[in-house]
């Protein structure tokens, strides 16, 4: 069985879980305003969602490396989005379990918007960014998935950057993941040699 394969009910999660934490954040700033939005039952249940958004996103980069690498193409590109996604899941975990305990007991700490961690924050997600467009252009290149599909991931990747909270940055990414999922688990058809 190929990883890609294996790796395909993780990825088919990742919009699903993505619209989700995209709701539940909405609602958090309609119910709770933006003063509240860091302990609010609501987007402290986004970010976990959140997080199992990421994991698919993260099975889908999985994938995506595993089919390049199976048709003989450069995996550079879903290799930095494995990466970009491991690190931009760690600031999601920071979200679901360290922002909301910081909030409740130590907010002069949030509001001293710490840089280090706003410069990592940024960097998470320009890896993140850089490597979801380069795997989506590979994956055209090599024909893997429709012009529409590569499309969607390349502006996936260049939405997760446009400053918004979490959920909005993942969202379209996330729906893109999953309907890659499907066409990334397909068996890979040898190719008939062509002679010169």
């Amino acid at each position: 069985m190929e990883l890609a394969s294996l790796l395909r009910p993780l990825g088919a999660v990742a919009g699903p879980a993505a619209v989700v934490g995209f709701a539940l954040m909405v609602s958090a700033m309609v119910v709770d305003g933006e003063a509240g939005v860091e302990t609010s039952p609501l987007a402290v249940a986004s970010s976990a969602v959140l997080v199992v958004a990421l994991l698919g996103i993260g099975a889908g980069a999985v994938a995506a490396l595993s089919r390049l690498r199976d048709e003989g193409r450069s995996v550079a590109g879903a290799a930095v989005a494995v990466v970009g996604t491991v690190l931009v899941a760690g600031g999601a975990w920071a979200l679901l379990f360290v922002l909301p305990g910081l909030a409740a007991e130590a907010p002069d700490v949030l509001d001293a918007g710490l840089p280090s961690v706003v410069v990592g924050y940024i960097a998470s997600y320009v890896v993140f960014t850089v490597g979801w467009l380069w795997t989506g252009i590979a994956l055209l290149r090599a024909g893997l998935v429709p012009g529409w599909l590569g499309t969607l991931t390349i502006v996936g990747a260049a939405l997760a950057f446009v400053p918004a909270p979490e959920p909005f940055r993942v969202l379209v990414i996330g729906i893109a993941v999953t309907l890659l999922a499907r066409r990334l688990a397909a068996p890979v058809v040898a190719r008939a040699a062509v002679p010169a």
